[in-house]
């Protein structure tokens, strides 16, 4: 946490493991790139970069175990080091990363007994197979999704703390998630839905707002019924949306999550969320912040969710469009994982990581395919339907021109023009 005084490093950094074997790293690195190949020609001053890709991350470094039974504890690591298959690395200073162990390098010295050294090197995880289709990195990415909303449910009742608290730090949680269904209905009312769909998400929003007091505040069991209350209103969420057009759709989520963004002042994990207040504000004051923060950001989560999905549900046109949605979707996942760090949080992290990685590597594999768009001139104003037939030989693509140039009257068309390559 960051203060007049400066950072407290210590309490800011994640305590070094693998496959949840703990350890010290002496010191760390980490190594990538991009796989370039440079081609020259003669006598042209300029070579041709190729670009194949990024390079695989390594992570590498110095590790140590001590104490009385160091033995049993490099027994221990080693066994993880020389497991089958990947497992998390925790990086003090960056968090959780999934790789696979490389090679490893023990070392004693007879002057430091109860002290083993290691020498690691571990490479991050990269595709499941060598050749994947795009229809099944479309399924990867909505198992993705699937297990990031439970990882929300899952994670929301250690992110609150309700249980003999004044009623105020209670009520800062129900009163979130009831918002959250309400501006849920209201979207449901605003953008087109399946008539179906709506009438269920209608008759589901009043009963899950009355649950949320009881579960929220239920002492005897209150982890499994905030889970449940939460997984339900993360499932509304992504059932409204599925029942929308695509577009709708990413309007609609967006549009959720903006409407509960991060007021804390800091970042803000659940399972350890750290809300700064001014000095004036009574412990009431701050842990009701601390609780309306954790349970927004949930509600953020699920509109994240189920803006991914519609992505997915999107027919991309050109390799523009599909560059742009990539972009955006790196950034908006990219925010919300900024704020997600803590040991408690890992299990979350990795499942919003996971779902990001999968939506892009499917956007990547699917603008492949698609066409480019250039700039078309002409020397005279022309309709549309002759442009498409001198284009592509095919009059059936004049609404596509002047959908994508926002042409009034398709009879006369801009001299200047972009249009989709093939």
């Amino acid at each position: 946490m960051a203060s007049a005084q400066g950072r407290d490093w210590l309490k800011t950094l994640w305590p070094a493991s693998f496959k949840g074997v703990p350890f010290w790293f002496e010191q760390d690195k980490e190594q990538g790139g991009r796989g370039l190949v440079v081609h020259t020609f003669p006598n042209r001053d300029d070579p041709f970069v190729e670009d194949l890709g990024e390079e695989p991350r390594y992570y590498s470094g110095s590790a140590y175990v001590h104490g009385d039974n160091a033995d049993a504890l490099a027994e221990t690591l080693k066994s993880a080091l020389a497991t089958r298959g990947a497992g998390v690395l925790v990086v003090p200073y960056f968090g959780p990363v999934t790789v696979l162990c490389q090679t490893f390098e023990r070392a004693t010295q007879r002057d430091q007994m109860g002290y083993v050294a290691f020498e690691l090197k571990f490479v991050r995880q990269g595709a499941a197979s060598g050749l994947i289709s795009i229809p099944l990195l479309s399924n990867v990415a909505y198992l993705a999704a699937e297990n990031a909303a439970a990882s929300i449910a899952q994670t929301l009742p250690t992110a609150i703390s309700t249980a003999g608290q004044p009623a105020a730090a209670v009520a800062a949680v129900t009163d979130t998630l009831s918002q959250a269904a309400t501006a849920l209905d209201l979207v449901r009312q605003s953008y087109p839905i399946d008539p179906a769909v709506s009438a269920t998400v209608r008759d589901a929003i009043a009963p899950l707002v009355a649950s949320f007091a009881t579960s929220i505040t239920n002492e005897a069991a209150p982890g499994a019924d905030a889970s449940a209350a939460v997984s339900s209103l993360v499932g509304l969420v992504r059932t409204t949306m599925d029942a929308m057009p695509a577009a709708s759709a990413t309007r609609a989520a967006l549009e959720l999550a903006a409407s509960f963004p991060d007021t804390s002042g800091s970042p803000t994990v659940l399972g350890a969320v750290t809300a700064i207040a001014p000095a004036y504000l009574t412990p009431t004051q701050r842990l009701s912040a601390a609780n309306a923060a954790a349970a927004a950001r949930a509600v953020r989560l699920a509109a994240l969710i189920a803006y991914a999905e519609s992505i997915l549900r999107t027919t991309f046109v050109s390799r523009p469009d599909g560059v742009t949605a990539r972009g955006e979707i790196a950034e908006r996942f990219e925010n919300e994982l900024l704020q997600t760090n803590g040991a408690a949080n890992v299990s979350l992290f990795l499942a919003i990581e996971d779902l990001r990685d999968k939506v892009i590597d499917w956007l990547t594999q699917t603008i492949t395919n698609l066409a480019p768009v250039i700039t078309v001139e002409s020397n005279r104003q022309r309709p549309s339907l002759a442009l498409a037939w001198l284009l592509y030989a095919d009059p059936t693509r004049a609404d596509e021109l002047v959908a994508r140039n926002r042409v009034r009257n398709p009879f006369f068309m801009p001299r200047e023009i972009t249009a989709l390559s093939r």
